[in-house]
């Protein structure tokens, strides 16, 4: 939310059509794809409040989908080099110090999220882990030497 916003005053149907908007953004197969997420999230990462772990899956998402106030098109446009930086640049902001351990997993299902069909058919625990493994190697900086 941006500081305009504070003078943007809405009805509660526009900030039910905002929320339901929004929903469909983040979770184009509704309430089921919503809840297969938050399973994953409780197994990958058991410890952290799962309301606190939704959100910041939802904001790496919204850095991989691009904003929802973006244009369809420019965020059509986005590479999945482009999107992925996104992601990982949300999550950086979200996950800091020792909780920085956490973006390749959260990057990992915000990939497999991304690609996952009407099915609703998600890697399972395990691979998703073993991807996190690939992604936290792809993020280290690279040294010179």
């Amino acid at each position: 939310m941006g500081f305009i916003d504070w003078f943007t005053f809405k009805s509660k149907e526009e900030r039910e059509a905002d929320e339901r908007r929004y929903r469909r953004y983040v979770f184009p197969y509704g309430d089921k794809q919503r809840e297969a997420v938050a399973g994953l999230i409780a197994e990958l990462m058991p410890k952290e409040p799962a309301s606190t772990a939704m959100a910041v899956f939802l904001i790496g998402k919204e850095g991989y989908l691009g904003s929802i106030r973006m244009h369809p098109e420019d965020r059509e446009a986005r590479t999945e080099a482009q999107r992925v930086s996104g992601a990982v640049q949300a999550l950086k902001k979200q996950l800091l110090g020792k909780n920085s351990v956490y973006i390749p997993t959260y990057l990992a299902l915000i990939l497999a999220d991304a690609s996952v069909g009407e099915e609703l058919i998600y890697p399972s625990p395990d691979e998703l882990r073993a991807r996190a493994a690939e992604l936290s190697r792809d993020l280290q900086p690279r040294r010179e030497g």
